[in-house]
């Protein structure tokens, strides 16, 4: 009979107690304060950003700046204990993409701001980076400040290695009916090259959530600066179209990855 190891944790680092690892298993619970900005990108540029089995569509994409807060399911104790582990700041490049004649969301570019959200996108395909993001925060004892409101303005950006690699801001007009993302589910790349001797991982996953919840939309004009980095390849897109801002809170939860396809 097989003895259970007891040091079993679901991440590194591995102790008896599990209390070391830095992302805790999921469900994982997200509520998100965004902006972003729709935009759609030259297709001759951004195919280079977009791995077979995956397929461009029309360019659509949509940009943002996020607050996040975060828990897992089963550890709900760090909204106290640690309050810092539970919110973090993300950038990120979305694309609309084809898989087998269905419409995906697709994320070629992603930053965060701390090592539990880096590690665990990296456990779900997604390719986050450290940088430094920063977005408008508006307390309700301002002056002047009632919530959003038409004329609104608000902007934010994200710095990494030194380098500011996104500029944004909008302009509130009018609240509005759906948000802008995700174009269809989430589709990323698992990707942990075998290091000499051991497992190869490449393959397609569809994020799978549940859940999900959404605050009022706002929607308006849009501006946004993108900037090529020594290993952030930002040149590739090209914005043909700015289509407009947007500002939006949103929920769900998080349970994990199912393969499409291993490749």
């Amino acid at each position: 009979m097989q003895t259970r190891n007891v040091f079993d944790t679901f991440t590194l680092p591995i102790t008896k107690s599990g209390q070391s690892q830095i992302v805790p298993p999921p469900p994982w619970i997200y509520a998100i304060e965004m902006i972003g900005v729709k935009v759609f990108f030259d297709l001759n540029k951004i195919i280079d950003l977009i791995p077979p089995p995956l397929e461009p569509t029309d360019g659509e994409g949509f940009v943002y700046i996020a607050k996040i807060f975060t828990i897992s399911d089963n550890r709900w104790e760090m909204l106290y204990e640690d309050p810092e582990e539970t919110k973090y700041m993300e950038a990120a490049v979305a694309l609309k993409v084809k898989y087998k004649d269905s419409i995906y969301t697709y994320f070629p570019f992603m930053w965060v701001d701390k090592d539990l959200p880096l590690i665990r996108g990296w456990l779900l395909g997604y390719p986050k980076k450290l940088a430094i993001i920063s977005m408008s925060e508006y307390h309700k004892l301002l002056d002047n400040y009632n919530g959003p409101t038409e004329g609104m303005k608000m902007g934010g950006y994200a710095v990494r290695n030194g380098k500011e690699i996104i500029r944004m801001r909008i302009t509130l007009k009018e609240k509005y009916s759906s948000p802008p993302i995700p174009f269809g589910p989430i589709v990323q790349f698992r990707r942990f090259p075998s290091v000499q001797e051991g497992t190869n991982v490449y393959e397609l996953g569809q994020v799978i959530s549940s859940d999900f919840r959404t605050g009022d939309i706002w929607r308006g004009d849009g501006e946004l600066l993108l900037n090529n980095s020594i290993n952030d390849e930002l040149e590739l897109l090209k914005i043909n179209k700015i289509e407009a801002g947007y500002y939006f809170n949103w929920s769900f939860k998080q349970l994990g990855t199912k393969i499409l396809a291993k490749l």
